[in-house]
């Protein structure tokens, strides 16, 4: 006998129109009150096609609550595997940077004593970050991502250098998340390697970008910024401009998306741009924009197509986390989708495996430097996921939430394997019905 799943989420989007999703499945449906009644439980009479795409997409199911929940694990085990795996791995070359952002989420970072901030890996580092990688998983697809800090200062050229020239020696490529003030020192460098891209951040128009996006003596970066994304461009370097926004900007985005079409970049081969909101790194954790931006600011994006798909661009994390307006879809063991396959390694020979904790011993799961070895944090972030997490076993949103941010849980509850129920809420409030509207806009399938 068929009766609902228990992994169904129901959102009401309007008078009589409701979508649903199955969190295990990765189904998603707008239906109408009439769907929502059997997915209560009330049974009304139903037609041949609608029953088969209930039935299909698992909303409805012969399986017992039990039985449901064992077969959704025995499943995931698949991708378990896939997050045993290191799958990410990003080189901090150091945690010095030529900026100070009103909002960067390492700030915490600048309170250290300057011959701190100042250490950069060594090329003995780097050489043993290399093997530690091929000894973790030689086969990442990935490319190693290029962080800070900020990656490349002139200061660091030999080092960027001698790190490329080494990840060539191993078939590697490389992408580099920068602030740009400096790339244009970089770019025949960048453009003899195998760089499949850079992310540089451009706030807003000049006056938004100055205020947010200063240099340490307090100047504004904006036209040097502006320039060199023109240089990487003209190079055939493939450049993402991430646009940052916040309450206090988001009315100022469409000026900026104008700015971008005189440029030429809205149409460029080599120029790509996304809207992503400001992150909130607490409670809910890196996904957890409420506390930053409100339901009103997104209608207020909403109502300009550009903003509205650069947008869709910059919430492709969410989205692939809830399973919206993507090809495929993985259900979430942990919280982060790389989280606990991603593997930093910073400039004083410790390895991370989560970004609000980079640069706090307590947080190290180890190090690679001089040699390969990991602590215990490292097999407690390895186990933080729904498999240990008892209370996520029984949970509809176990598989889009993934027992929620670890780094608030350790910090706000005191145990890094206790779950973390902030998303969820958001989910249903904010994020799914924000993506349908979306899809629903733009249409898309």
């Amino acid at each position: 006998m068929l009766r609902p799943s228990r992994y169904i989420i129901t959102m009401h989007i309007t008078e009589g129109k409701y979508f649903f999703v199955n969190t295990f499945t990765g189904a998603a449906l707008l239906g109408t009150e009439k769907v929502w009644k059997i997915l209560k439980g009330d049974n009304p009479t139903c037609d041949e096609e609608t029953l088969t795409e209930l039935v299909s997409g698992g909303f409805l199911t012969e399986l017992t609550p039990q039985e449901e929940t064992e077969c959704a694990f025995e499943k995931l085990k698949s991708a378990h595997n896939l997050y045993a795996e290191h799958t990410l791995f990003a080189l901090i070359l150091t945690y010095q940077c030529n900026m100070r952002c009103s909002y960067c989420f390492e700030s915490y970072l600048f309170e250290k004593d300057q011959s701190w901030l100042e250490q950069v890996m060594t090329t003995e580092m780097v050489d043993a970050a290399f093997e530690a990688m091929e000894n973790l998983n030689p086969d990442v697809k990935i490319p190693i991502h290029l962080f800070g800090g900020e990656p490349l200062m002139l200061q660091n050229y030999e080092l960027v250098k001698y790190v490329l020239e080494k990840g060539k020696s191993y078939n590697k490529s490389f992408l580099v998340v920068t602030n740009g003030l400096e790339a244009d020192h970089f770019i025949p460098l960048l453009a003899q390697n195998d760089i499949t891209s850079l992310q540089i951040t451009v706030d807003g128009i000049q006056d938004v970008h100055d205020t947010r996006r200063k240099k340490r003596d307090g100047t504004g970066t904006f036209h040097k910024i502006v320039s060199n994304i023109d240089l990487l461009a003209d190079s055939g370097l493939q450049t993402y401009i991430k646009v940052v926004f916040d309450h206090s900007t988001v009315k100022t985005l469409p000026a900026l998306m104008t700015f971008f079409t005189e440029k030429g970049w809205d149409n460029h081969k080599f120029v790509h741009y996304f809207l992503t909101p400001a992150g909130h790194h607490t409670e809910g954790g890196c996904f957890n924009f409420l506390c930053n931006v409100t339901q009103e600011d997104f209608e207020f994006l909403l109502h300009y197509k550009p903003l509205q798909r650069a947008l869709w661009q910059g919430l492709a994390p969410l989205r692939k986390k809830l399973g919206l307006g993507v090809e495929t879809w993985l259900p979430s063991i942990s919280y982060c989708r790389h989280n606990p396959s991603q593997t930093w390694f910073d400039p004083l020979g410790d390895l991370y495996f989560c970004t609000d904790s980079l640069g706090d011993p307590e947080h190290a799961v180890g190090r690679y430097y001089p040699d390969l070895l990991f602590n215990q944090n490292y097999h407690l972030w390895k186990k933080r996921t729904i498999f240990h997490m008892k209370s996520c076993h029984h949970c509809r949103f176990a598989m889009i939430c993934g027992g929620g941010c670890g780094h608030y849980a350790y910090h706000g509850k005191g145990n890094l394997l206790h779950p973390d129920c902030t998303f969820p809420k958001q989910a249903r409030q904010v994020y799914y019905p924000l993506l349908v509207k979306m899809i629903e806009s733009l249409g898309i399938e």
